[in-house]
């Protein structure tokens, strides 16, 4: 939904300009009073804006040809003799996007901004000159000319500057924007013509305030400006500085960050709860970030904190993020922030009203089976028609009806083979091809034993023996040539789901349970993995002692139909491990950091923020909207995953004791995770422990892609090692990362060091990777995957029948075991709610962009970086046939086969919709 904009009474406003102020001016302006030689001007006011004209013998007017008729340009000439000096004239195309909240969509035509467009001073450029007077070591002076708008094409409107440029003027090194509207403008780019260099490109791609909301001019660089900073030309410098000064917020009040602002800084997770809420005193939450609970940063909103706990943060639905973060508004075109938006505020709340009963489950399994037939009935909402063009998949209109009906598409695993989530070796496929490939492991150690307090959890020993583990795969080897084949795997949920077992138990008005659990799986000669084994546990608690056992798949009813329920429970593990850990912890939250620091650290014209900017795109704007209404108390994460109310404090304690930034690497995960080993003489230097394993296959072709193109770039910009160690900009990112961002995690050894050109490479393409390549794998198949609910359940709401069962309770589930199966599952509320999030987090927007598909204003200013863009996309086009002929490849089993999903989620390029493959550049959805 569009944010309203406000006006602020503490804001200094200044009048329009009135009416008799017609005219276009080209004029030299210094700082105001005498310029740098202490010649005398007068002021030609505009009441609050005031512009120095020179009075020389030499001043001159012409009339101005435009589009404007009668428009007078007063141009500055001045001399040490009785000459004029040259000058070189230059036109500046200024390109600003047509906006829904911006002055464009409504106001050309009328009001106070449409005079100023008829006066042509809708916009005033000034041009900065890349270096100081040799004569004076002062800032040159600026040339300035309003810009008039000149047409509209599509969803830009264009503007044009001309400029009298003095021959000694120099270099064009930036140039000042301010607004003269009494709204924000989106200002695209402008580029400058009749330079005898050829054309000059300024890639804005920003929102520009209004002069009445701030009177501060925008600054901008010339993109082949970028550069390191000791190489920054001299009048640029005080530019460079203040620019970052802005964006840290120094000088700035210590109180909520407005919507217009443009400020990062630092905080905890302290709005997630909502202590203050008087209706239900249980949704306070833990604050994260601190020793006890240690979580990476987000960006400081400045909101006031409750009063029943100073150290959380009070929450409202309209959470700040840096002005340039927020998602685009592209006129005819929707953007899944929107639909994110609508199915949160609008499709959740009705499908509450609509379902009566939220505990209701499915009472057959052929109910399930008409969310995508039948849908769900709705209430009348009365957005109707937004949210009907908003969500074409969701959304359809019942005629001759008043209400609307949530209609699913049938997800593509369960419309290729309806039967495949039943079946044993498509569990075992799915952990390496499908939602969350990133938490198998391999087996190195026997016994398997806890990790955890055993005077608190019960005896560590697992239930799991050598008996049960050779009695499932008798014929095949013993269990210690297994281990030594590399050929035992597991899911090990148990210690990070142990602590909470009872704590979730316990939660009130929520039903639901947890346990611990460990999965093994055996490799076969196919190279498919077997289920061999799953044990459940729970802790002991005041009246009850540990409660452990281990179900395998077998050959009577009793034991299949257990199996089949343990599978369940585990996937529900699986689910809330991929969701809070695999997707939200290890890409959109630890990236955040990464955000906040590039841009407080390191300039716009540094080469490398010009490098990362296009992995950050929407990932703040996200995450709020996360904060507001995913992960927050009693959001669709807590309220549908097994964790519950713990959800994210069990993040945080993964994050303490597994995350490492070096292990963020895909070769160096894989190697933790026992599922490669280095190996020169291999493929991507790296011999995979399954050779099938289809995220890493096309995952690590994906990060050779990427490392390269980074290679090429930081060796372009740093030839010399030493370099790197004395870029300031780029050390005091990197420490802030590390000790800011990443506060609780600052005296870790395995933090790589930053010193050479090598250590800058390997950390830039950890942090590409997982902005592109691990988002990617691990989000764009939610709904394929889980938009059925029975293949990936996301919480297990009861027991599993054997655990203490009354005689009634066995009974009826040796009488009707499918309904002991059914009530596992989540709740028709709860499934209908997380299937129509997950579809709408599927989705690709149309303005997505992918990777290598935008060759960036700032690499086509330069001619060796743009040949190596050219290079880095045209191999992720070879990656697309890569991927498609690995698909048609019948040994590949994994990826291959009567009704197998093929592995696409790695392929770089997608249609807009619910794919199933594509790599955008960020984390934007």
């Amino acid at each position: 939904m569009l944010k309203p904009q406000f006006n602020h009474p503490h804001r200094h406003k200044s009048p329009a300009p009135p009416l008799l102020t017609r005219g276009k001016k080209s004029f030299i302006s210094g700082d105001g009073g005498g310029d740098s030689s202490g010649n005398p001007t007068s002021f030609v006011s505009h009441n609050t804006l005031a512009f120095p004209v020179k009075r020389h013998s030499n001043f001159r007017s012409r009339r101005h040809t435009g589009n404007s008729a009668g428009q007078i340009k007063a141009i500055a000439r001045e001399s040490t003799t009785a000459g004029t000096v040259k000058t070189i004239s230059l036109k500046a195309v200024i390109t600003v996007q047509v906006t829904v909240g911006g002055f464009l969509s409504n106001i050309l035509t009328k009001g106070l901004d449409d005079i100023t467009d008829l006066l042509g001073k809708s916009l005033l450029l000034e041009l900065v000159a890349a270096e100081t007077d040799p004569r004076t070591g002062k800032l040159k002076d600026t040339v300035k000319d309003y810009a008039h708008r000149t047409g509209q094409k599509a969803d830009d409107v264009t503007y044009l500057a001309e400029f009298e440029v003095p021959e000694d003027f120099g270099s064009i090194g930036a140039i000042k924007i301010e607004n003269e509207h009494h709204k924000e403008v989106f200002i695209d780019s402008v580029v400058i013509e009749g330079s005898p260099i050829g054309s000059i490109t300024v890639a804005c791609e920003s929102w520009v305030h209004s002069k009445f909301t701030n009177p501060e001019s925008r600054v901008f660089f010339v993109d082949k400006v970028a550069c390191l900073p000791s190489q920054t030309p001299s009048g640029l410098k005080s530019f460079r500085e203040k620019e970052l000064a802005t964006l840290r917020g120094e000088g700035a009040p210590d109180k909520p960050r407005e919507r217009e602002e443009r400020i990062y800084d630092y905080d905890v997770y302290n709005d997630l709860g909502d202590p203050d809420n008087i209706n239900d005193p249980d949704l306070a939450r833990t604050v994260l970030g601190t020793k006890e609970f240690p979580y990476p940063r987000r960006c400081k909103t400045g909101r006031a904190r409750t009063k029943s706990d100073p150290l959380s943060e009070s929450r409202n639905s309209d959470v700040y993020v840096p002005r340039d973060e927020a998602f685009s508004e592209i006129k005819n075109l929707t953007f899944n922030a929107k639909a994110v938006t609508s199915v949160l505020k609008s499709i959740l709340p009705s499908l509450e009203t609509s379902i009566i009963d939220a505990d209701l489950g499915f009472p057959y399994f052929t109910a399930i089976d008409s969310l995508y037939n039948e849908g769900v009935n709705l209430p009348t909402i009365d957005s109707k028609v937004f949210l009907g063009n908003v969500l074409p998949r969701l959304l359809k209109s019942i005629e001759d009806a008043q209400n609307n009906v949530l209609l699913f598409e049938t997800p593509t695993m369960i419309d290729r083979d309806k039967f495949g989530w039943m079946r044993d070796e498509e569990f075992g496929r799915q952990t390496l091809a499908g939602l969350n490939p990133l938490s198998i492991t391999l087996v190195t150690e026997w016994p398997l034993k806890s990790k955890l307090d055993p005077t608190v959890y019960g005896p560590p020993e697992s239930a799991i023996t050598k008996e049960i583990i050779e009695r499932q795969i008798r014929g095949y080897c013993r269990l210690e040539e297994a281990i030594e084949d590399k050929k035992l795997y597991m899911l090990d949920y148990h210690d990070i789901f142990l602590p909470y077992v009872n704590k979730v138990r316990e939660i009130k008005n929520y039903k639901t349970t947890l346990y611990g659990s460990r999965t093994l799986m055996y490799l076969t000669p196919t190279g498919t993995l077997r289920p061999l084994a799953i044990e459940l546990v729970r802790p002991p608690s005041d009246d009850k002692p540990q409660w452990k056992r281990v179900f395998t798949p077998c050959w009577d009813a009793t034991g299949m139909w257990l199996w089949k329920l343990a599978k369940v429970h585990v996937l529900a593990h699986d689910s809330g491990y991929h969701q809070l850990v695999s997707h939200w912890l290890r890409t959109h939250c630890c990236t955040e950091p990464y955000i906040i620091a590039t841009n407080r650290q390191l300039s716009k014209m540094h080469p490398i923020h010009n490098l990362l900017h296009p992995h950050f795109r929407y990932t703040m704007e996200i995450n709020a909207l996360a904060r507001e209404a995913l992960i927050n108390c009693g959001g669709v994460i807590e309220t549908g995953f097994s964790p519950g109310k713990y959800s994210i404090e069990m993040s945080s304690v993964v994050y303490g004791q597994v995350w490492r930034f070096d292990h963020e690497a895909l070769p160096a995960d894989l190697i933790a995770r026992g599922m490669a080993v280095e190996d020169p003489d291999s493929p991507h230097g790296l011999k995979l422990s399954i050779e099938d394993y289809p995220y890493a296959n096309d995952g690590l072709v994906l990060w050779d892609i990427i490392k390269d193109w980074v290679t090429d770039y930081v060796n372009h910009y740093y030839p010399e090692e030493n370099l790197v160690k004395s870029d300031e900009e780029l050390q005091a990112w990197w420490t802030e990362i590390r000790t800011v961002g990443h506060a609780d995690k600052k005296d870790e050894p395995w933090w790589p060091v930053l010193k050479t050109p090598k250590d800058l490479i390997g950390i830039l393409t950890i942090i590409i990777w997982v902005a592109s390549g691990h988002h990617a794998a691990v989000n764009f198949g939610q709904y394929d995957y889980a938009g059925y609910i029975p293949n990936r359940s996301t919480i297990a709401r009861v027991k599993m029948p054997c655990e203490d069962p009354t005689d009634d309770e066995w009974e009826a589930f040796k009488r009707r075991p499918e309904d002991e199966l059914l009530s596992v599952f989540p709740s028709q509320v709860q499934a209908s709610k997380i299937m129509a999030v997950l579809d709408v987090l599927s989705n690709h927007s149309p303005d997505e962009e992918y990777i290598g598909s935008k060759l960036e204003l700032a690499y086509e200013a330069n001619p060796q970086i743009k040949a190596a863009y050219e290079i880095f996309s045209g191999r992720l086009k070879e990656l697309e046939g890569i991927i498609d002929g690995r698909n048609a490849d019948e040994t590949r089993k994994n990826r291959n086969g009567v009704g197998v999903i093929p592995y696409n989620l790695l392929k770089p390029v997608s249609e807009p919709g619910v794919t199933g493959q594509g790599v955008p550049n960020s984390i934007s959805i």
